[in-house]
């Protein structure tokens, strides 16, 4: 399934929907025949007077931009929709790198639940800070979304701008160095532009001036854990109406995300989400150890582990007449620590499942046939 499918896997095209900012690049495009409208910051003539400008921009791409239908801000999604007498008559909204940007998301969310139908999907592609320039970034919390939203934001803070310019990440693999790249890469090979002294005194300029420019910044960075705790912890708390249908694991730079709205208490606040929750924390830590060198570093010496005939050739011919050194102790303290965790893990995982508790009266009758045989 590539990208595009993924996005659009519970969208049809007869269905009535909104893409967010699809500015040259659309995944629901009127032409193809998607009954789409097109919600962007900017008029269609000024989105592509900037296509134009873009030198690196090939002509194509200026044809590719849809027309603007919903003329505003994605977090007054339900304010523009109202203007057209159209709040709760669509299926589905697209939206692909955008909320990552967004001010305030809880209002963003609570406007789709009005401009949506009662099970009405939000599809979305969402960077993961692994994979770009937010590899640095402290995960975002819910408490950050909950004061946003309190706030009321319209726009970017300054802190969330310094901290997007003196952690912005790149991967460099000695031939090239790009902003956007993968998980799993090589730790050590990813590095942060020093910009400390511009960057705060940037800071300190804008807090001076009566109306600063808007910024255009990541306030908010992710893993596909990370998200899914953000979106059930809103919704189980009554901000946003909305389930989590589906969300995948990281493809490249980024993930995809399903919310279907819904008002049921009982799927908004399950009854275990206490076990629900404490799972999905432990998901985040370990999406987060996949960026620790001492993690890459033990992975790799277990790959090399795992070829024993390998190994045992190098030892008994060694090349050159160099005999191969065995690994140093800390490496394989941690690839032993790390396979009694994924062992402890699995058990736990085990002992917690449903199969688990079922099969204990057949588990007891076994054993006590073995002790019996073992008497006999």
């Amino acid at each position: 399934m590539d990208r595009r499918d993924s996005i659009l896997k519970y969208i049809a095209k007869e269905q009535r929907g909104i893409e967010i900012g699809p500015w040259f690049g659309p995944l629901a495009p009127k032409r193809d025949g998607y009954q789409c409208l097109a919600l962007d910051i900017a008029d269609t003539d000024t989105l592509k007077r900037r296509a134009s400008e873009d030198v690196r921009r090939p002509p194509e791409d200026i044809d590719r931009i849809e027309e603007v239908d919903l003329l505003g801000s994605s977090t007054d999604i339900s304010e523009l929709v109202k203007r057209r007498h159209q709040l709760g008559t669509f299926d589905y909204v697209v939206s692909s790198h955008n909320v990552e940007h967004m001010p305030n998301p809880i209002r963003f969310f609570q406007g789709c639940g009005r401009v949506l139908k009662q099970g009405g999907i939000i599809s979305m592609a969402v960077p993961d800070r692994r994979a770009c320039f937010d590899y640095f970034r402290p995960l975002t919390k819910l408490a950050e979304w909950i004061e946003a939203s309190l706030e009321e934001r319209n726009r970017p803070t300054f802190a969330q701008r310094f901290e997007f310019d003196t952690t912005f990440a790149q991967y460099d693999d000695g031939k090239q160095s790009v902003s956007s790249f993968h998980c799993k890469v090589q730790p050590s090979m990813v590095s942060a532009i020093f910009n400390l002294d511009t960057a705060f005194q940037q800071w300190l300029d804008r807090r001076q001036q009566k109306d600063p420019p808007y910024l255009d910044t990541h306030c908010w960075v992710f893993t596909p854990a990370s998200f899914e705790l953000l979106i059930r912890d809103s919704a189980y708390l009554g901000l946003i109406p909305f389930e989590l249908v589906e969300i995948s694991e990281t493809a490249g730079n980024e993930f995809y995300v399903h919310l279907r709205a819904t008002t049921s208490t009982h799927t908004l606040r399950p009854a275990n989400y206490e076990a629900i929750r404490n799972s999905i924390l432990r998901r985040v830590l370990d999406e987060a150890a996949v960026t620790s060198a001492l993690r890459y570093d033990a992975e790799l010496e277990s790959k090399r582990a795992a070829e024993p005939d390998a190994q045992s050739v190098d030892a008994k011919h060694p090349h050159d007449g160099v005999e191969a050194e065995p690994a140093p102790v800390d490496t394989r303290l941690n690839v032993a620590n790390l396979r009694i965790r994924q062992l402890e893990e699995a058990m736990a995982e085990l002992h917690a499942s449903s199969s688990w508790r079922l099969t204990e009266p057949l588990r007891r009758i076994v054993t006590h046939l073995r002790r019996l045989r073992a008497s006999n």
